[in-house]
């Protein structure tokens, strides 16, 4: 039997070229924690994600690291419950979730490579070409919606969806919204993320009803997840399709937005639930209620699980430079497949990364 020798993680910031307003939140640069896994038959296993300036790195050194070392190199299902208990006493969800997701993912990198097969092949998801959201703008009060609609329409053709975010001037995105409602290919759905930006279903109906007739796929996070009444509500008086989920870590929120808020699709963080193993579990519960599944970023892991696929446009990008570090991963164009390379498929630049030991 092979057995995880050891963890190291490694950070990296990268600035954006011009911040970012995502609800309430200002971005100006991107986070990143990484770890490299290593089995004692020399097999590696890599997974990042966006740190969201919490110290990720630091949480898997010193709270999860220890319950993955000695675990069976092809148990990864075992070995994530060995890190949720081992460190239960401090955190099942938050952080320390994300760290377990983080570790986890690598893991199921190294067992997918020592089983010599794709990872998507070994969680038997098939690889026909995934269903996919393009983050293809973000609006901003010095950019003219006409300006941001040119934007998008030159990426659409191909996507099944593009996704742009919430601007909190309504005049601005009643013209925005006609502008791709009339002007986007028929066969590509428009999405609306809010991030979380309005308080309750009161502000967010007011401000939807501003709007015009926008025909979207999905209203994307428009409350908090913990709101799934008021996300219900708003399904219910706006007449909009609705998709939450981002970043929950867990899984009882995302039920609760299934079984109360009544999404049409939910939303997936692989590494905020804690990694592939509970990914799987939960893609399998909604499957079975009929709710389609759709990943938070994260693509090079997402088009494994045999669920929709977002990404930011591939190469060089103002709002996401993980292209410039991710090296192989699915193919992009339109809707995205996995790749066959064993494993995960994809490494880090080390030039980017540089782990802590050799």
């Amino acid at each position: 039997m092979s057995t995880i020798e050891r963890i190291d993680t490694a950070t990296a910031a990268l600035p954006l070229p011009a911040p970012l307003q995502l609800g309430a939140m200002t971005v100006t640069r991107r986070e990143y924690s990484a770890v490299q896994a290593f089995a004692d038959d020399g097999t590696t296993g890599v997974a990042y994600c966006l740190s969201r300036e919490a110290p990720m790195a630091e949480i898997v050194d010193r709270l999860v690291a220890a319950h993955a070392v000695g675990a069976d190199a092809d148990d990864p299902t075992s070995t994530w419950d060995r890190m949720l208990r081992g460190s239960a006493i401090v955190g099942r969800v938050g952080l320390v979730r994300r760290a377990i997701g983080l570790v986890d993912i690598a893991l199921w990198d190294i067992a997918a490579q020592r089983a010599d097969v794709p990872l998507w092949k070994l969680l038997g998801t098939g690889d026909a070409p995934r269903d996919s959201i393009l983050v293809a703008a973000y609006p901003s009060p010095d950019r003219a919606p006409r300006e941001v609609a040119d934007e998008v329409l030159a990426q659409a053709d191909g996507w099944t969806h593009v996704k742009i975010s919430r601007i909190p001037d309504p005049a601005y995105m009643r013209e925005l919204l006609a502008l791709l409602n009339a002007e986007l290919p028929s066969a590509t759905g428009l999405i609306v993320d809010v991030g979380f930006g309005w308080p309750d279903a009161d502000a967010a109906l007011a401000e939807i009803a501003q709007w015009g007739d926008p025909q979207l796929a999905w209203l994307e996070d428009p409350l908090l997840p913990e709101d799934a009444a008021g996300v219900a509500r708003i399904r219910r008086e706006s007449g909009l399709a609705v998709s939450v989920g981002d970043e929950v870590t867990d899984p009882a929120v995302l039920k609760a937005l299934v079984e109360v808020g009544g999404v049409e699709a939910l939303r997936l963080d692989v590494v905020a639930i804690g990694g592939v193993t509970p990914a799987r579990e939960l893609i399998g519960w909604a499957a079975e209620r009929g709710v389609p599944v759709s990943g938070h970023v994260y693509p090079e892991v997402t088009a494994h699980l045999g669920i929709g696929v977002e990404t930011f446009a591939r190469g060089v990008n103002p709002y996401d430079p993980a292209p410039s570090f991710v090296l192989g991963g699915p193919s992009f164009e339109g809707r995205i497949r996995p790749t066959d390379a064993v494993g995960l498929g994809f490494a880090l630049d080390p030039g980017v990364f540089r782990f802590g030991k050799d």
